[in-house]
């Protein structure tokens, strides 16, 4: 004589059932910021992954030759016919902040405080996130290879492709770093943490600006970088974010307030 329990439908419909419990469990785990792919980790790869979208969204409107491109020209139009003697020196001074010697010297000196003080870690995130910026934008301007605008020819000693802006890409990286950097690992209290970060904002938007301004880019082109840099930025931030907490890394790496008094 048998004497299993027959399973009811009622109990065979509970266990196909994703309970709500679970879910929660499942994402306060995904955002505790103690866990090992806690709430930064988990930000930094949707950041990472929105930034991907939006770069590959504007690259296929790029290549399609679509509408986009067409508003892009009509653009460079209209700021050609509207540019002063006054605004083309402002925004000359200000396209600079995403170019040489600005990025390299807040590259070159970042990277030799950050070895100074033993955050070896950041240090590699650091010259990850200048020196890999760079090669990403060369390789991603020869792959796209699309032509500059028409000053930007006239103008211009060299031939350089314009897809994505190399300004705004740098200025990304740059001073997306340099405001991580000083938040995370000197500890700015109150309203400073915001300041750097609007601070931050506000010179990437103003560089790219200057890029269609000069007509040297459309404004696709600094799309493009913006998108292309914050990517590459979350990643380089959030793989040190992981190498932080895994068991190999120091004491010293994971804890920077450890280090230097």
């Amino acid at each position: 004589m048998s004497t299993d329990t027959p399973v009811s439908n009622d109990h065979l419909e509970a266990a196909d059932t994703i309970h709500p419990s679970r879910v929660a469990r499942f994402v306060a785990a995904r955002l505790d910021p103690k866990a090992y792919l806690g709430l930064h980790v988990t930000i930094g790869l949707g950041v990472a992954a929105l930034a991907l979208w939006v770069f590959g969204a504007v690259l296929e409107e790029v290549l399609d030759n679509a509408t986009v491109v067409r508003l892009d020209v009509a653009t460079m139009a209209w700021m050609a016919r509207h540019t002063t003697p006054l605004g083309l020196r402002i925004f000359a001074f200000i396209t600079r902040l995403g170019d040489t010697p600005v990025i390299p010297v807040i590259g070159v000196c970042g990277a030799f405080v950050l070895w100074y003080q033993r955050h070896r870690l950041v240090f590699v995130c650091w010259l990850s996130a200048f020196v890999g910026g760079v090669f990403v934008n060369q390789l991603l301007k020869l792959l796209v290879h699309r032509a500059r605008p028409v000053l930007a020819v006239k103008v211009m000693h060299e031939k350089t492709f314009s897809f994505p802006s190399g300004h705004t890409m740098a200025a990304t990286i740059g001073y997306g770093m340099l405001a991580y950097v000083l938040v995370t690992y000197w500890h700015p209290r109150g309203s400073s943490k915001r300041l750097i970060f609007v601070a931050a904002v506000a010179l990437i938007l103003a560089v790219g600006a200057s890029r269609v301004y000069l007509g040297m880019h459309f404004p696709t082109d600094v799309v493009g970088g913006l998108a292309a840099g914050t990517a590459w930025l979350a990643i380089c931030v959030t793989g040190t974010r992981i190498a932080r907490e895994t068991p190999a890394s120091t004491p010293e790496a994971r804890d920077p307030e450890r280090v230097g008094g």
